[in-house]
């Protein structure tokens, strides 16, 4: 079966190629419907990586947040038509003590091999949840919400000291997301959010307490924080968090920056500090992703609240022009993949 792949093939540039599909590996053929930009794909997209990652990354399809329809399983563990989460990460086989989103030699779809932008995208089937029978395009975010499980996850492990109150910085969508999966498995905590741009900051209404970064109140003093600024801007969020953490806490960070940041060790050394890194995620946090979404209405109806614009997309122009689109939108945006 011939397969059509649309490829960043260079800043700003995206062409379609065909691929035939392999069907000896027996894998699940899924037709991709919804799909949600994320930075990372903006990064690749604008050029904004060295030009040498850029040389051997390129061409490769974007896009690793989608659902999708099934068309085929050769295995018939799962049904034409039902609804499934793809999930991007390709771990290499053993070495077990390690979570599979962090082995060496594991791939990741968008960057390392071929995302989503595709006709039709041939899995394996232990990279593919099923979605509940509320399936809706608000699934899309459950990679998003996977990556929150995970950091808790690593939060979890490290954490000694009480967990009353938690800091997040950054008033993206993943600083949205961590803040509303914090505040759903830490109900007792009081949670704040902690932002540059005026605007963003209401839609944190589910969080105990917003600040803007330049006015934050002399006694916050969290216990924990969480760091979802990135780039050149996450040095002067990380300070300000070793400056007002407690003693011992844990610093979560998420955010990605191109390039290295100074980071004020004598102070994490004085207050006994843990800087705990984390990045995508695996099966189980996207079972406890789909759970708390299929599960709680009142996160399916925040989450909504990031949708800033769902586009559909018949041909390469659409792709484009959402790519575009999305540079100027607060929060996310979608693909209706039609094409």
């Amino acid at each position: 079966m011939i397969n059509r792949v649309f490829r960043l093939v260079d800043i700003k540039r995206i062409e379609m190629s065909y691929h035939e599909i392999d069907f000896s590996k027996r894998e699940v053929l899924v037709r991709p419907e919804y799909m949600s930009i994320c930075a990372a794909d903006q990064r690749y997209y604008l050029g904004l990586r060295e030009k040498l990652i850029l040389k051997k990354k390129l061409p490769v399809a974007l896009i690793h947040e989608a659902t999708g329809e099934v068309l085929y399983d050769p295995e018939k563990q799962f049904v034409s038509r039902e609804k499934v989460i793809i999930i991007p990460n390709i771990p290499p086989n053993g070495n077990d003590e390690i979570k599979g989103n962090y082995r060496i030699g594991s791939k990741f779809l968008s960057s390392d091999a071929d995302g989503f932008m595709q006709d039709i995208v041939s899995v394996k089937r232990d990279r593919l949840i099923r979605v509940p029978d509320d399936y809706a395009k608000i699934y899309v975010f459950s990679e998003l919400v996977s990556v929150a499980f995970n950091a808790i996850e690593g939060f979890e492990r490290c954490c000694k000291t009480p967990k009353n109150s938690i800091a997040v910085w950054g008033d993206g969508s993943v600083g949205f997301v961590v803040a509303l999966v914090l505040k759903n498995v830490y109900p007792n905590a009081k949670i704040s959010a902690i932002g540059k741009t005026d605007r963003k900051l209401p839609r944190f209404s589910f969080v105990d307490n917003t600040y803007s970064i330049d006015e934050l109140p002399s006694d916050l003093q969290p216990d924990h924080c969480f760091e979802c600024v990135g780039e050149k801007d996450s040095e002067n969020a990380i300070s300000q968090m070793i400056n007002i953490i407690k003693p011992e806490g844990c610093i979560s960070l998420l955010g990605v920056s191109e390039n290295p940041i100074a980071i004020n060790t004598r102070q994490v050394l004085e207050k006994g500090l843990s800087l705990i890194g984390h990045s995508r995620s695996e099966h189980t946090d996207f079972e406890k992703a789909v759970d708390i979404m299929h599960k709680n209405s009142k996160v399916k109806k925040y989450l909504r609240t990031i949708i800033s614009q769902t586009i559909e997309i018949t041909d390469e122009n659409d792709i484009t022009f959402a790519f575009e689109q999305d540079i100027m939108n607060d929060f996310k945006t979608l693909m209706k993949w039609r094409i």
